[in-house]
């Protein structure tokens, strides 16, 4: 597949910073009431080719079910009679959630929901919104988006030429690494001030650079941001809020969504295994046994995320703002009633929440976590596996397109579990998906695309944009693989794809969103440490396994193998070698000499 240009046209690639086509079946628009609201088209081609033959302006709204601002936008600014009239007389109208359209999630991630998105009928971006407009406001930017479209222009700058690949990415990592720390906030806590966001991997990537690079002042800087983050869990049911408004921590926006809980999992898992801090194992499971109670469905799936507010919004029952509903105790809300959970089972979200309970697993010991992952990945293997080895968004959506969020997190969750269960079927999983991606996902400088081709607009979708994100996710999950299998090919393909999505306009646009990156580039540069265990089905072995997952030790990745089996040989006891890309230690035979015995081999 060719990178096409990555000036915004019509063609959407997706993913999470918030998570089923919606609206009417599409038909000629009539005059609405303001009861009635605006009367959507599905995302379709005679949507499209409507446009075209009508030659009018499409009007796009990327919204999330648990969107505050949407539900906001909906009641006032899509019931207003001025500007239903001029949506009625000059528009396209197309709804889209944004959960279940990662390729509109990834392009319009950093207008936050709503986006309100007009393109031209080919597909030219005219204009995007950020968030909500009230309805005088939305009124003149409707007759200035009609006046432009007739004079054939744009409101905002193109986006000009296409960037080369990166070339060193080594100092792409210095930069980025120098950007996200001129945005932490040494006062209060966590990084950028626009709003209070609980970010994980910038917690993880300052763990990982006072561990392994020695720059300890960011050890304390990541606990006092996670000591931060606490705030933003419900004290009552656990889960974390989505984040706060600017400069405090605690005036949250109420939603739950799944991207938050599974980051939040991992750091303060990663904080209680490097500092054995109760606190921290504490929070984690506040946020684990919320996602267990609450958004796993009865299969062992688990369900994308809960509004924040009680009913309203075309609800059934009582509406409680999230204000009001998440100050009462656990009686005054059961008496209410819950928020609305969103119970679309997404392929990405429940690699994430699989990801996150693996390592849980690994940080704790505890077996819940990791029989909890490895059901939903069995559930998601047997209802999302598409014939080409990809997977589909929502196995219940009729939907032919394979989107790269899905397949990063996916292999993210495979690498995960293979490590942390130590059985080699997920590895194998991980390999299969890989390859299909590898074969039909990546363009023509070695990037993944955001979504293969998208049938229902033909002619629409010139160009796939290699999402920075995605690529980290899935080139950092390969590099493991390429340890872990001896596969070269692997570690060039997760080099290719971070040169390709490293361009410096979409890195400085990321802000700080920038850690799944960084721990990617990190590892590009480090490499890993095997702990290779070899030993029959018996105790010693898995005491010897259990204690190679306990290692403080970012680098690590942990495999099993059986006498006979493995890459290593049996010395006649259960054992664990140490092995670098360049050197391999002598086998370690007892559990409580492993941790001096990494030291030793890492020199640290």
């Amino acid at each position: 597949m060719s990178r096409r240009s990555l000036v915004p046209r019509f063609a959407f690639a997706l993913w999470l910073l918030a998570l089923s086509s919606c609206g009417g079946p599409s038909r000629a628009v009539e005059e609405p009431s303001a009861d009635a609201g605006p009367a959507w088209n599905e995302w379709t081609p005679e949507t499209f080719a409507r446009a075209r033959r009508e030659g009018r302006p499409i009007l796009l709204s990327v919204q999330a079910g648990w969107c505050h601002w949407c539900h906001v936008m909906n009641d006032t600014t899509y019931r207003d009679p001025e500007v239903l009239a001029r949506l009625a007389r000059s528009f396209v109208l197309v709804r889209a959630d944004g959960d279940a359209r990662p390729d509109l999630a990834e392009r319009y991630r950093r207008y936050a929901w709503p986006a309100t998105v007009f393109l031209a009928p080919d597909g030219e971006q005219i204009l995007a919104l950020r968030g909500y407009r009230p309805p005088d406001r939305f009124a003149a930017i409707l007759d200035d988006v009609v006046r432009a479209h007739a004079e054939g222009r744009r409101l905002e700058p193109d986006a000009g030429a296409e960037e080369p690949p990166a070339e060193d990415l080594d100092a792409i990592r210095r930069a980025v690494t120098a950007q996200l720390d001129g945005m932490y906030d040494a006062e209060g806590g966590g990084w950028g001030h626009r709003q209070r966001y609980p970010l994980a991997a910038p917690v993880e990537h300052a763990l990982y650079r006072a561990r392994v690079h020695g720059e300890a002042p960011w050890r304390e800087r990541a606990l006092f941001t996670l000591d931060r983050y606490t705030t933003l869990i419900d004290p009552v049911f656990g889960g974390m809020y989505q984040y706060s408004i600017p400069e405090v921590w605690d005036r949250p926006h109420f939603e739950k969504i799944v991207p938050v809980q599974a980051g939040a999992i991992r750091a303060f898992a990663e904080a209680y295994r490097a500092t054995g801090d109760a606190r921290w194992l504490e929070a984690a499971e506040s946020i684990h046994a919320y996602v267990r109670e609450q958004l796993r469905a009865p299969d062992g799936a688990f369900y994308a995320s809960q509004d924040a507010d009680l009913g309203g919004h075309g609800q059934a029952g009582p509406h409680v703002p999230g204000n009001e509903y998440y100050a009462l105790d656990e009686d005054g809300r059961r008496a209410l009633g819950l928020p609305r959970v969103d119970v679309h089972v997404y392929a990405a979200t429940n690699g994430l929440l699989i990801e996150a309970l693996a390592n849980l697993h690994v940080a704790t010991q505890r077996r819940a976590p990791l029989a909890e992952a490895v059901r939903a990945a069995e559930r998601i293997v047997s209802t999302h596996r598409r014939p080409d080895g990809l997977f589909a968004h929502d196995a219940d959506a009729d939907d032919p397109v394979p989107y790269l969020a899905d397949q990063a997190q996916m292999l993210a969750a495979f690498v995960a579990l293979h490590q942390a269960s130590g059985m080699h079927r997920w590895l194998e999983e991980a390999e299969r998906l890989a390859d299909a991606m590898i074969a039909s996902m990546r363009d023509d400088a070695g990037g993944f695309v955001a979504h293969g081709e998208d049938p229902r607009a033909p002619g629409l979708f010139d160009d796939v944009p290699v999402p920075v994100l995605d690529n980290a996710v899935a080139a950092r999950a390969l590099l493991a693989m390429a340890r872990l299998t001896d596969r070269e090919p692997y570690r060039e393909a997760a080099l290719a794809a971070l040169r390709d999505a490293c361009r410096p306009s979409a890195l400085r646009s990321l802000g700080r969103m920038v850690g799944e990156l960084l721990l990617a580039l990190e590892a590009a540069r480090d490499g890993y440490l095997v702990l290779s265990v070899v030993g029959p089905e018996d105790p010693r072995t898995s005491a010897l396994y259990d204690a190679a997952l306990r290692i403080d030790e970012p680098t690590r990745l942990v495999e099993l193998g059986r006498p006979g089996e493995g890459r290593y040989p049996y010395p006649g006891e259960p054992a664990v070698f140490l092995c670098s890309s360049q050197a391999c230690s002598m086998p370690v035979f007892v559990p409580d000499e492993l941790p001096s015995a990494v030291a030793t081999f890492l020199d640290r």
